[in-house]
């Protein structure tokens, strides 16, 4: 801010408006319609030059039982596969659970035979 002659004048160089004199009113407004560019095909399903539908909705009323066959078999493989993958892991797991549930116990033995042995020797040097 610059004063001159006592007065506040603004000199930050920016315009009040954005928009020159001439231009249009930007890119639109909030509720405009879009311009329309021959697409609202809302309601019917697009046709060929024959007139037949061509939008696979065709397809679908008329489904082929090969296709589906086809698509149910990929889905039991990828699933059983899966399955029997996750069957594999778990019992891959149990067979290690137990290892080490068998080593466990035979090391837990050793050291209470090891604890008696010793008690045994120190009972029977006091015994003597």
């Amino acid at each position: 801010m610059k004063t001159k002659n006592g007065q506040t004048q603004d000199v930050s160089g920016r315009r009040k408006t954005s928009q020159y004199k001439n231009e249009p009113a930007g890119l639109g407004e909030h509720g405009q319609d879009s311009p329309d560019e021959g697409n609202n095909q809302i309601g019917n399903a697009p046709t060929d030059s024959s007139g037949e539908d061509t939008s696979g909705s065709n397809r679908q009323r008329n489904p082929n039982p090969g296709k589906i066959l086809e698509r149910l078999e990929l889905i039991e493989r990828t699933f059983l596969s899966y399955v029997h993958g996750h069957q594999h892991r778990l019992e891959t797991r149990l067979d290690e659970s137990k290892n080490v549930e068998t080593t466990f116990k035979e090391e837990v033995q050793a050291l209470k035979q090891e604890i008696y042995d010793l008690t045994s020797d120190t009972n029977e040097g006091i015994q003597e």
